[in-house]
């Protein structure tokens, strides 16, 4: 597997899946919780994630983000929500997933609003599927 969405493609990938799983009160809640985060502590979060990477993995995380949020408008879509808010959460935690254990705290920052509705980004974990595994999942839609 080739490192497309930064150094942490395979927790992105497992992301990416359960995205499309949440239901219209939890895409709500989400969008919720990211308006009562600061703003200047996600920009914080960001400018580590900056300074931690070089500018390739930067370009793979946000390409990571980038169809995170694509992921995150369809799922609001099918949902009849619109809040960017959720899109913009949703765009955070991919990239916190990216990065992982780079950002230190800043991680659960940026994942706080997903980790609420998807437990398993609480903590911050590295690549935990050989590729075999990880293409099991997701031939078989699991995760």
């Amino acid at each position: 597997m080739s490192v497309v969405f930064g150094p942490n493609s395979r927790r992105v990938l497992q992301f990416l899946t359960h995205i499309e799983d949440l239901t219209p009160e939890e895409i709500d809640r989400v969008a919720d919780l990211w308006k009562q985060t600061s703003s200047q502590t996600r920009a914080e979060g960001w400018a580590v994630v900056h300074r931690t990477t070089t500018p390739e993995e930067r370009y793979r995380i946000l390409v990571a983000a980038s169809v995170a949020r694509r992921a995150a408008l369809d799922a609001a879509q099918n949902h009849q929500r619109h809040d960017w808010a959720f899109w913009a959460a949703v765009w955070d935690a991919a990239t916190a997933v990216a990065v992982c254990d780079r950002i230190g705290s800043h991680y659960n920052v940026l994942v706080a609003p997903l980790a609420a509705v998807m437990p398993s980004l609480a903590h911050c974990r590295r690549d935990e599927f050989s590729i075999r595994e990880l293409q099991g999942a997701v031939l078989k839609g699991g995760g």
